[in-house]
């Protein structure tokens, strides 16, 4: 029983101190290796994904609405240009072309900024709707303890009308 919960607790401490286990070794080393196969696109990607880069940092562990908002958006404007590099042969003078050309970079900028405008509107809408559900639900409970006072008295909402010298005179007898 020993041996196990030892193992449970290296576990825990391997993950509390960010270690990567052989899996994520293995799709690092695959990753750099595809990089490095379609190094065009990955150059392109690169400079068209550095506003979810950005945001992925920004947001701590790069979980979240926002990040995955501004990536959605980012990505779908970097596809056309991904695209057009991939039917003009996937060459390095055409990622470089389309990595220093500033409309092309303005589109795909604008693309991330769109998904910053979607996450700041979605943001202002949910957490208004929730507010106002709020409300409503505070006006049902006030309705509802006014029908109770009507049907039960005073002492239902907790106010006992008395004057305190008489209150604990009660609480005397009642002891």
């Amino acid at each position: 029983m020993a041996k196990k919960e030892k193992k449970e607790k290296e576990k825990k401490v391997k993950k509390a101190s960010g270690k990567m286990g052989a899996k994520g070794l293995l799709f690092l080393i695959l990753f750099v290796a595809m990089a490095l196969i379609f190094l065009p696109t990955s150059i392109l990607l690169f400079f068209g994904m550095l506003p979810s880069m950005a945001a992925f940092f920004a947001s701590g562990r790069g979980i979240g609405a926002r990040a995955s908002t501004i990536t959605a958006m980012n990505l779908a404007g970097c596809i056309p240009f991904v695209f057009k590099l991939w039917s003009t042969g996937n060459d390095f003078d055409t990622a470089v072309e389309t990595v220093t050309n500033m409309n092309y970079m303005s589109i795909i900028y604008m693309s991330a900024a769109f998904g910053y405008m979607i996450d700041w509107v979605m943001t202002g809408l949910v957490s208004s709707f929730l507010y106002q559900k709020g409300v409503n639900r505070m006006k049902l409970i006030k309705k509802r303890q006014e029908v109770l006072i009507e049907q039960w008295g005073d002492s239902v909402a907790g106010k006992d009308l008395r004057d305190p010298s008489e209150r604990s005179k009660d609480e005397k007898k009642a002891r």
